[in-house]
C-alpha cells in the first residue's frame, strides 16, 4: 500500500472467530495501517470512542451484539463522524446485501474472502 506522506489508516476488525480475526490483523498491520482488534459486539463503541478508526471491518453474527444493531447505533451516534463501515459476514444473498445497506454499511463482503481485495476496499473505504 502506498501511503505518499498520509498517515496510516486506523482499522477496527470485529469478529468472534479468534483465528479470522488475527490473521486479518496481521494481514492489515503489513500494509502499514494501525489496527485494533474487538472480539464482541459489545466493545465497538468503546473501542471507537478510544481509537477512532477511519474504518470498521464489522462481523454481522456474533453472539453478544449484531453486527446490524452495532452499525446502525454507531450511525445514529456519530452521524457524518461514523467511520466506514464494511460488513463481513457469511451471508452472500441480494437480502443480506440489501439489509446492510439498509443498516449503514458501505459494503459488504462474504466470507471467505481474498486478502488483497480486502486490503484494497479497506482503502477505498477509509479514502472518504
Amino acid at each position: 500500500m502506498s501511503n505518499t506522506g498520509m498517515p496510516p489508516l486506523r482499522v477496527l476488525v470485529v469478529d468472534d472467530a479468534r483465528d479470522a480475526l488475527m490473521l486479518l490483523g496481521i494481514v492489515l498491520r503489513s500494509e502499514g495501517m494501525l489496527v485494533r482488534l474487538a472480539e464482541r459486539g459489545t466493545e465497538v463503541d468503546e473501542a471507537v470512542a478510544d481509537f477512532n478508526p477511519d474504518v470498521v471491518l464489522l462481523d454481522i453474527e456474533m453472539p453478544d451484539r449484531s453486527g446490524l444493531e452495532v452499525a446502525v447505533g454507531l450511525q445514529q451516534r456519530l452521524g457524518e463522524r461514523c467511520p466506514a463501515l464494511i460488513a463481513v459476514t457469511g451471508h452472500n444473498t441480494e437480502a443480506a446485501r440489501r439489509l446492510t445497506a439498509k443498516s449503514g454499511f458501505r459494503h459488504h463482503v462474504a466470507k471467505p474472502y481474498d486478502f488483497d481485495a480486502m486490503v484494497r476496499l479497506v482503502v477505498e473505504a477509509g479514502a472518504r
